[in-house]
């Protein structure tokens, strides 16, 4: 189920979204023989069979969007391993927020024994040069070895290549598959303290990621029985594990929420919008809570002066609007009026941010961003089309 405190157009502009959701059959596993992984970096990657053909369903959303570059590799000279190996995702930028909603979704494969003593291949596509530790909490909760996860730096062949078809698609579709896999992670991880309801907070987070007038909103869910976790304070499989035992999970929009991937079914996702721009990340949220049988609300709170998109340096606030007064009374939310006063506060830091802020109005900044993003598509490559954009940007004067 989901619900809306918002106006008309943003529900009418979601639902048209949401709509196009559907549950996909159950994924299955291609098995390549003496398969090649292609890491070229800013050329591509992918799996390819030993004839040299590439292998569809590697493609990183291949029922889904399209448009990942197909490289082009010399196919003399090409390391060989006498191991099998599933092909799981790249790197990426290493961030946590996509790990879970993207690269991911293949290790459903995972919950079969068969494959869970495989070498697991990730692909450093940019050179990063290392994997991140979450990556190792969630794997090593699926049951895979540390010594069995593979950093690919360059094309190699292998004695079988295992490709999973992808269990989840952020543009598409969801399966049981990839719910299970989240399950089984939350099963895995130790026991903490249990709260009904947790309410996750951005005010630890660094300033330029801060959203103002939040203080005010989370006390006035502490004093209605949330209990208030500061996500970058806590070790991941803390993370997990509170929200594991939690049925109603709050807070602004944002990668956090997508802990919700470990709730049990049930339960109740209420995601904040801190922006006035209709493009955000609710879309990507309602599909993990879909997937995982949990209820969705959303919530406009934004009281912003300068238009945002979902991700910006310009500073972002929320407050008590019409909208998030009526949830608050419609569930029977009880609080002082004085926090208004604390609120008064946080606009005039706000308005003080926003005044030391050197971006360009939201009208300009739009024109520079969609220019960045259409010229930037005639160049072929994901990382030299992001190193294109870059050079863009600084020509635009686009930060």
């Amino acid at each position: 189920m989901v619900s809306f405190y918002t106006n008309d157009a943003y529900k009418k502009y979601l639902m048209k979204i949401l709509n196009r959701y559907y549950k996909e059959q159950e994924p299955i596993v291609d098995q390549i023989p003496n398969g090649i992984i292609a890491n070229e970096h800013e050329n591509g990657y992918g799996v390819f069979n030993e004839k040299y053909k590439f292998v569809k369903s590697s493609v990183q959303n291949h029922k889904g969007r399209k448009g990942q570059f197909i490289p082009i590799f010399n196919h003399d000279d090409i390391p060989y391993v006498d191991e099998d190996a599933i092909f799981l995702c790249h790197c990426g930028k290493n961030n946590f927020g996509h790990f879970i909603v993207e690269y991911i979704n293949r290790a459903w494969c995972l919950l079969d024994e068969k494959y869970r003593n495989m070498k697991l291949v990730i692909i450093d596509e940019i050179g990063c040069g290392k994997i991140n530790d979450y990556v190792y909490v969630l794997l090593g909760a699926l049951g895979v070895k540390k010594e069995n996860i593979i950093l690919l730096s360059k094309t190699t062949r292998f004695k079988n290549i295992y490709v999973p078809h992808t269990g989840f698609d952020i543009t598409a579709y969801y399966t049981d598959a990839v719910k299970s896999m989240f399950d089984k992670i939350a099963n895995n991880v130790p026991d903490t303290e249990k709260y009904e309801k947790i309410y996750l907070s951005r005010t630890a987070m660094p300033i330029d990621r801060h959203t103002y007038g939040e203080k005010t909103i989370e006390k006035i869910f502490e004093k209605n029985g949330y209990k208030i976790i500061y996500p970058e304070t806590l070790p991941l499989v803390e993370q997990i594990g509170l929200v594991r035992n939690c049925k109603v999970l709050a807070g602004c929009a944002g990668t956090a929420l997508h802990l919700a991937w470990f709730m049990k079914p049930g339960g109740t996702v209420i995601q904040i919008k801190r922006n006035t721009v209709f493009l955000d990340n609710a879309d990507t949220q309602y599909l993990i809570n879909t997937t995982k049988d949990l209820d969705s609300i959303y919530i406009w709170a934004s009281t912003e002066i300068e238009k945002t998109d979902h991700w910006s340096i310009t500073p972002q606030i929320i407050g008590l609007t019409q909208y998030m007064k009526q949830f608050f009374d419609d569930n029977n939310f009880v609080y002082d009026e004085k926090l208004l006063q604390d609120w008064d506060k946080e606009f005039e830091d706000y308005k003080n941010a926003l005044a030391n802020c050197e971006m360009p109005k939201y009208a300009k900044k739009s024109f520079k961003k969609y220019v960045i993003k259409y010229v930037s598509c005639f160049c072929i490559g994901r990382v030299r089309r992001n190193k294109f954009r870059e050079f863009l940007k600084k020509i635009l004067k686009y930060e």
